[in-house]
């Protein structure tokens, strides 16, 4: 049967914090590599070449570090900022001032639904006073979220949440977020379900899942995503979504990684400046394919009206 699929759209969806070590926690004493020399040095001039446009999903310790903000404000290309929440940073209930050494493991969606809506409120402030418009999209820290999430970021002006896993469930001493029933493809949330759609543009907010293909007989699917997958895994990712998702005008191949790994020693993956070099050839060749293939390039916030015209 002939593709109905009129438009492939390529989004990159980068959750954008502080540098790590290799177990995780918050780099000690606290330093903003992954920004400062990451993104206008590393990240961007990738996506220039090739003609992509990233989205950069900044967390609280991001947006109160004067250099960090203005190396975002002089950034050069074309992108999206959204925002990224890891709970535990930011009012009402902060637990941490100093994030040096932090791990921070929580979910936002443990809180109650007022006070995570609270801290939504304020990360969206603060977000609107260093960078001066309202943010957009989103996703939450260790992809907590839930339908109260969804409700709270609705409510925010929020129009796309990439928070979703499809096929897979995350683990937290205070309760879990079960991804694994959810759609892999850009839907409308329901009010009951994070992971249960409904009719298109029946809301104002649209999930982008990250992309993911199932692998038959294994626990966790293969990634769309430099250092998790190679050249050909991560192009078998994206004919997977073609075949499955032909009867679709609109596919999303939604890619995702941290702003740190492309930082040698700054999270658990590479490890040296040959794999930086590594992830980011990676990266380019994916990209460049998907640019050749004749695939679309768009920010976060573009997917709810791809995926909802009247919107």
């Amino acid at each position: 049967m002939a593709s109905k699929t009129e438009r492939v759209v390529v989004t990159i969806s980068i959750d954008t914090e502080c540098d790590h070590d290799v177990n995780w926690a918050r780099a000690n004493p606290l330093t903003f590599d992954s920004i400062n020399e990451g993104l206008p040095n590393r990240l961007q001039p990738v996506y220039n070449e090739v003609g992509a446009i990233p989205t950069y999903l900044l967390t609280v310790e991001v947006l109160e570090d004067e250099e960090c903000v203005q190396t975002l404000r002089d950034l050069q290309g074309s992108f999206e900022y959204g925002t990224h929440l890891h709970a535990a940073f930011i009012e009402p209930e902060k637990k941490y001032y100093d994030y040096a050494g932090v791990a921070c493991p929580e979910f936002q969606c443990n809180y109650p639904e007022d006070i995570e809506f609270q801290k939504l409120e304020n990360l969206s402030n603060l977000f609107t006073e260093k960078l001066g418009y309202r943010p957009t999209s989103f996703r939450a820290g260790r992809y907590g979220a839930s339908v109260c999430s969804i409700r709270s970021l609705e409510k925010l002006g929020y129009c796309v949440d990439t928070s979703v896993t499809p096929r897979m469930k995350w683990f937290e001493q205070s309760g879990d977020v079960d991804f694994r029933a959810a759609p892999m493809q850009p839907y409308t949330p329901s009010d009951d379900s994070i992971v249960r759609a409904v009719e298109p543009g029946s809301r104002s907010i649209l999930e982008a899942p990250v992309t993911v293909q199932p692998r038959f007989l294994r626990r966790t699917p293969r990634w769309f995503r430099p250092w998790f997958a190679d050249l050909d895994a991560m192009k078998a990712v994206a004919h997977y979504h073609l075949k499955k998702f032909s009867d679709q005008p609109v596919v999303n191949l939604n890619m995702m990684f941290h702003s740190m790994e492309i930082i040698e020693k700054a999270s658990p993956y590479p490890q040296t400046a040959a794999d930086v070099d590594v992830f980011l050839s990676s990266m380019r060749d994916v990209l460049a394919w998907c640019r050749d293939e004749g695939f679309e390039f768009a920010g976060l916030s573009e997917l709810y009206k791809l995926y909802n015209p009247a919107g």
